[in-house]
C-alpha cells in the first residue's frame, strides 16, 4: 500500500505501531509539518538527523500521539484548544486522563512528581510514568479548531472535529490527496478506546458516522493497520464498531446478579485481569466500563439498585 501521497509521507510506528507508538506524518512541503510525533525515538531522531521540522501538530494529548514533540522543540506546536489546558497546567492531564476521577487529587499530584523524574520506575503495561509526558507537554505555542484549513504550500489540511476518543480529539483531512489521517479511530482488534474521564462513547459513534461521509480514497490509521483504501476502512470500521456491542453484552450477562461497579471491574471485561495491576490499566477499565453502566442504564437494559446494577432488559 502507498505510504506517500504528494507531500504527505507515512512514518510508521516502531514495534509495527503497536501502542505506546502511532503513526506519524510528515508534511514534506515549504512549511515542514510532522503530525503526532509518536512513532518512537530512533524513528524520529533518524527523521530530525534529515529534516528541519517547522510545525509539529498533535491530534489530541494522549501519550502515543505526543511523546516525542519534545525531539522537535524548536519546532511551533500547535494543539486542539479544547485540549490546550493540558500544556499548560499538568493537573488538567490529570483531569482528562482520568487520575482525578478513579484515584484523586493527591494522586494527580504524585503522578505529576513521578513523571518530573527520569529515574522514576516505570510501569509494566502502561506509559503512566514516563518522562517524556514531562518533556513533551512542556509548551504550547498555538492553538487550532475544528474547521481549520491550514495551508503549508501545496499541501491543503482540514481539521476535522471527531470528539469522543477524547474531548479534542480530530482527523486530518488532505482533500486535494484524497487522504485522512484518522489516529485512533484506527480498527485494532482492541476496539474503540474510551478510557479518559474526558471519553464519551456516543460521541465516539457519531464521530465514526461522520468520518463515513468524508469523501477520501484511503485512510491513514494511528496503530497496526496502516494505510487502507476507503472500502476496507469502511468495512473494518463496522467491525471495530460492533466491538462496543460485544462489550455491552459481556457486561449485561455478568449482570445476571446485582453487582456493584467495583465488582463488575474486577471481572476484567475490557482488559484481562493480569494487566490490572498496573493502576492506569485498572484506571481505563474502570473508566470504561461506568461508562457502558451509565449508557446502558439510559437504554433501560440495567436496572439501578443503588449501590448495585442488575440486568434489567435482553443482551443479545
Amino acid at each position: 500500500m502507498n505510504t506517500r501521497f504528494g507531500p504527505i509521507r507515512v512514518i510508521p510506528g516502531e514495534d509495527q505501531c503497536r501502542f505506546p507508538y502511532c503513526t506519524s506524518l510528515l508534511i514534506d512541503d515549504e512549511v515542514k509539518v510532522l503530525i503526532d510525533p509518536g512513532a518512537g525515538l530512533k524513528t524520529l531522531t533518524t527523521l530530525k538527523q534529515k529534516t528541519s521540522i517547522d510545525l509539529v501538530i498533535n491530534t489530541h494529548y494522549h501519550f502515543d500521539h505526543i511523546a516525542y514533540n519534545y525531539l522537535f522543540d524548536q519546532a511551533r506546536l500547535l494543539v486542539n484548544e479544547k485540549e490546550a489546558p493540558c500544556f499548560r497546567e499538568r493537573k488538567n492531564l490529570g483531569a482528562l486522563l482520568g487520575m482525578d476521577e478513579v484515584y484523586g487529587p493527591d494522586w494527580v499530584d504524585g503522578w505529576i512528581g513521578r513523571i518530573a523524574d527520569p529515574a522514576t520506575k516505570q510501569s509494566q503495561f502502561s506509559p503512566q510514568n514516563r518522562h517524556e509526558w514531562w518533556l513533551s507537554t512542556a509548551k504550547v505555542d498555538g492553538e487550532y479548531k475544528w474547521g481549520d484549513v491550514m495551508d503549508f504550500g501545496k499541501t491543503r489540511m482540514e481539521v476535522i472535529g471527531t470528539p469522543g476518543h477524547s474531548k479534542g480529539f480530530s482527523c486530518m483531512n488532505f482533500p486535494d490527496h484524497g487522504v485522512m489521517y484518522v489516529a485512533d479511530i484506527d480498527l485494532t482488534s482492541f476496539g474503540p478506546w474510551y478510557g479518559g474521564s474526558d471519553s464519551d462513547i456516543d460521541l465516539f459513534l457519531a464521530s465514526c458516522e461522520k468520518i463515513k461521509t468524508i469523501n477520501c480514497e484511503h485512510f491513514i490509521t494511528g496503530h497496526e493497520k496502516g494505510v487502507l483504501s476507503r472500502k476496507d476502512f469502511l468495512a473494518g470500521l463496522d467491525r471495530f464498531i460492533e466491538i462496543l456491542d460485544q462489550r455491552d453484552r459481556k457486561i449485561l450477562s455478568v449482570l445476571q446478579r446485582p453487582l456493584s461497579l467495583q465488582e463488575i471491574v474486577d471481572q476484567g471485561l475490557i482488559y484481562s485481569r493480569k494487566y490490572h495491576v498496573d493502576a492506569w490499566i485498572y484506571m481505563w477499565e474502570f473508566i470504561m466500563i461506568k461508562k457502558h453502566i451509565r449508557r446502558l442504564i439510559d437504554r433501560g437494559q440495567i436496572k439501578d439498585l443503588g449501590n448495585r446494577f442488575i440486568s434489567g432488559g435482553p443482551y443479545v
